[in-house]
């Protein structure tokens, strides 16, 4: 694993709030308020691409783009086989503000994986000190001939309570559970707003259960009443798997029963 800069502790936190007509739960795994309000770094591109295929093996760098400013520190994560080797005598190093680069050997057929930041290692960090989120970069080099790998692949929704598009939602329901078929980050999006979007009790807040694999949002329901919402969107997406893979934007309708 590799990581460069000082190393500091940041609990989770939610972060709620009203973006242009946009209602949004957002947890990152590790933000405060103050920190989300600033922004966090964003990643414009990457080469490789995530999830590429039959990448060169004579690649000599993975390089990662941001949309702001960043500091001189690193969280290159990962381990194992599917972490790519690092030249002996390189290491990773900024080519501007905004693009960062590690030095890679990589062998034909092979899957690999490396991590952007993790909840432990968050050096990589925007000019004004915020940390970006945890993602991370897949990709196999040609001559793979068998399926890629779980971890280097989407979440999925194995389930959802009420299900989606239910129509005879009892009101008295008291919250939304979403169940995905691997461990999650611990971050989460819950998009929408207006009307549709389900009041949250005060005091509440989404949580996740022990195995990291169900996220529960606490609600407050209306009779007769039909609900909108969004598990991530192109914009915000805190729904990722523990390696980081962002699960797809889904949106979540069902209709409340008239009592």
């Amino acid at each position: 694993m590799m990581k460069k800069g000082k190393q500091t502790n940041r609990w989770p936190a939610l972060t709620a709030g009203l973006f242009t007509g946009l209602a949004l739960l957002a947890q990152s795994g590790g933000l405060s308020s103050a920190q989300a309000a600033q922004g966090a770094p964003q990643i414009v591109s990457c080469s490789p691409a995530r999830g590429a295929t039959d990448v060169d093996p004579a690649l000599k760098e993975i390089t990662v783009t941001f949309d702001q400013d960043m500091e001189v520190g690193m969280s290159w994560t990962g381990g194992g086989p599917e972490f790519p080797q690092i030249p002996e005598g390189q290491k990773g190093l900024w080519r501007d503000k905004r693009t960062c680069v590690l030095p890679v050997k990589l062998q034909s057929g092979h899957h690999y994986r490396v991590g952007i930041n993790s909840p432990s290692y968050r050096n990589f960090r925007s000019a004004a000190g915020v940390p970006a989120l945890t993602s991370a970069i897949w990709f196999t080099t040609s001559g793979t001939s068998d399926a890629p790998k779980p971890e280097t692949q989407a979440p999925r929704i194995v389930s959802v309570e009420p299900p989606i598009g239910a129509q005879d939602v009892r009101p008295d329901l008291k919250e939304l559970r979403v169940t995905f078929n691997v461990p999650m980050g611990g971050g989460f999006s819950w998009t929408g707003g207006g009307p549709e979007f389900p009041t949250i009790p005060e005091g509440k807040k989404p949580f996740w259960t022990e195995d990291h694999k169900t996220c529960v949002l606490p609600v407050e329901l209306k009779p007769n009443s039909p609900y909108r919402l969004g598990l991530n969107s192109q914009s915000f997406k805190n729904f990722r798997s523990a390696e980081g893979v962002p699960l797809a934007p889904v949106v979540y309708t069902f209709k409340t029963s008239a009592q």
